[in-house]
């Protein structure tokens, strides 16, 4: 990865911006098929970007710190995919919209529910992501409720029975700890 630095002076917004353009190396041919002439053109193969910041950041720092940035199209895919926020169900423009909401407000719940139980601290990284590791609903699920069970009858009532397996068991009373606190 190479780059470099620029200040991009825009007078009608009365505006200075750091532009940094990168270059990196790739062994494949580019898409388009060209190259751009901000580098020697002649010496392979490169994908280029180009970042306009105001952080005080080094070149290597934030292309790092972009490239974390990609974080948030995980979060975009399990909205659509797990909370259904891709549906449209009516032709009714207020039902929808009280769809969409509802499926933030769930994402939102899942989230912070686990932030008060299960989240664990990720250490600190250049790409700056998310500051605890947060499990998608689908491994959610997996994990607390798609548990393998028997249906009993016992005394005249149904009794869910679960295998003993003191790591799940561990779990739970975990949870339940941490939403008692």
């Amino acid at each position: 990865m190479t780059g470099f630095e620029h200040a991009l002076a825009i007078p009608q917004w009365n505006l200075r911006l750091r532009v940094m353009i990168y270059r990196k190396h790739v062994r494949h041919q580019t898409a388009k098929n060209f190259q751009l002439d901000l580098f020697t053109p002649d010496d392979g193969h490169f994908e280029y970007y180009a970042v306009a910041t105001n952080m005080a950041l080094g070149l290597p720092a934030l292309f790092a710190f972009v490239c974390g940035r990609g974080a948030q199209e995980k979060t975009l895919a399990e909205l659509k995919g797990e909370f259904a926020l891709d549906v449209v169900p009516t032709n009714h423009y207020g039902a929808n919209s009280a769809w969409q909401q509802l499926s933030v407000l769930a994402y939102n719940l899942a989230r912070n529910f686990q932030l008060d139980t299960l989240a664990e601290p990720k250490r600190r990284s250049r790409k700056r992501t998310y500051a605890y590791l947060l499990r998608s609903m689908r491994t959610l699920r997996f994990l607390l409720i798609a548990r393998a069970g028997r249906l009993a009858r016992i005394g005249g009532r149904n009794v869910l029975r679960l295998s003993e397996n003191p790591a799940t068991q561990a779990l739970y009373t975990g949870i339940e700890h941490a939403l008692i606190a």
